[in-house]
């Protein structure tokens, strides 16, 4: 039987999942998905899996995730965010064999697209990673064009993501008033983020061959199918004779929830155009921009404080009519000196009696900041108001 506090924690792990659809946590404690079926007429079952609700261009990309629910403000906020750049400095060298891959094959696995990216759904199929003598089980593995993490910074052209969870019964807390994740259990997350090259003679990786064999038949957002065998064993083998670099970083998808192990292939894996396109085709681009190093400034962060820098710095004169406005309603004042930067200001309403902000006004640079990326610094304790 639950405890009452073991029911609470589930009631916030699933009001959690609902703010968090289709991360990269899917299919984990973090994010448990939520697949429908239905029958057709002539007797055959449809399953349908949930989309995200964030994206990767304009409003909806990494820039903006802090905007679309306060749920995600560590993307804005945090200093442990991934993917990164990939040096010797930034994390630390994992020897070849550290890692136990045991990845069985399989007759058939769930194949889904989810909006964000495609995956293949591992639960219950029997792989297993043992970390530091902990049991990790392999809950799905999915893709991001071009690749998330970089290399001394280069970037190529696909990542593969294997998401993995610590065995055993565990519940994820979120504490919403400080945007945290807490661990009730264990519930660690471990990715295996394999990182693949194109090939000029055509050699390729067999697992993405027979993954990508029914792939246009989930083209739309929420399809599911199921793929054919599954033989993992050149994949594992091939992980396992390269040394790994590894760090501990975030979801890199809303809501960009800490604590993740990441352990990136210092080699990549061959992939022939062909099979990079079909994926390419599918999942478009779904990559999010390179963080800031492990424990320095959150990007974002960064860019706010650097505007309202700008805006407090320079006084700014009232503008007449529509002049300078573009069509968000924001109207952009260029500051006079080739190295100075434009100032910003939020557009004036009826119930106002003039546009201008005051020099050295936080509490309308925070109005500014938070009109255009919706994040309250003020809230946040980012600035003092």
């Amino acid at each position: 039987m639950r405890t009452p506090t073991s029911l609470a924690v589930l009631l916030l792990v699933n009001h959690f999942a609902d703010i968090a659809s289709a991360s990269c946590g899917h299919g984990t404690t973090l994010l448990k998905r939520k697949v429908t079926a239905s029958k057709r007429a002539e007797g055959e079952v449809v399953k349908k899996v949930e989309v995200g609700k964030f994206g990767y261009i304009a409003t909806q990309g990494p820039t903006n995730w802090a905007a679309l629910t306060p749920e995600n403000i560590q993307c804005a906020t945090s200093k442990k965010q991934s993917p990164i750049d990939v040096t010797n400095v930034t994390t630390t060298l994992v020897q070849p064999g550290a890692l136990a891959l045991t990845f069985p094959p399989v007759q058939a696995a769930e194949f889904e697209n989810i909006g964000t990216t495609i995956e293949v759904v591992m639960e219950g199929k029997g792989a297993s990673t043992v970390v530091d003598g902990k049991t990790f089980d392999l809950k799905q593995f999915h893709f991001h064009s071009p690749s998330e993490h970089t290399v001394d910074g280069e970037y190529f052209p696909l990542e593969m993501h294997l998401v993995h969870e610590a065995t055993g019964e565990s519940f994820i807390l979120p504490s919403l008033a400080h945007g945290e994740i807490l661990t009730a259990a264990d519930g660690q997350i471990a990715v295996i983020a394999a990182q693949f090259q194109l090939t000029e003679n055509g050699e390729t990786t067999s697992l993405l061959t027979s993954v990508t064999e029914k792939i246009a038949a989930i083209s739309s957002p929420g399809s599911v199918i199921e793929t054919g065998a599954l033989d993992f064993a050149p994949l594992v083998d091939v992980i396992s004779k390269q040394a790994l670099h590894t760090y501990e970083g975030s979801l890199t998808t809303p809501p960009c929830a800490e604590g993740l192990k990441f352990f990136v292939t210092s080699q990549q894996l061959p992939l022939d155009v062909a099979t990079f396109n079909k994926i390419k085709a599918v999942v478009g681009f779904n990559a999010r921009f390179t963080q800031n190093n492990v424990g320095a400034e959150n990007l974002l962060a960064l860019s706010s404080q650097t505007m309202i820098a700008n805006v407090t710095a320079e006084p700014v004169k009232e503008i007449e009519g529509n002049a300078g406005r573009n069509d968000s309603g924001v109207i952009r004042v260029p500051v006079p000196g080739p190295s100075s930067p434009a100032t910003v200001i939020a557009a004036p309403n009826e119930a106002s009696e003039g546009n201008a902000i005051a020099p050295g006004s936080a509490e309308q640079a925070n109005e500014v900041i938070k009109s255009l990326t919706g994040i309250d610094l003020g809230a946040l304790g980012a600035l003092k108001l």
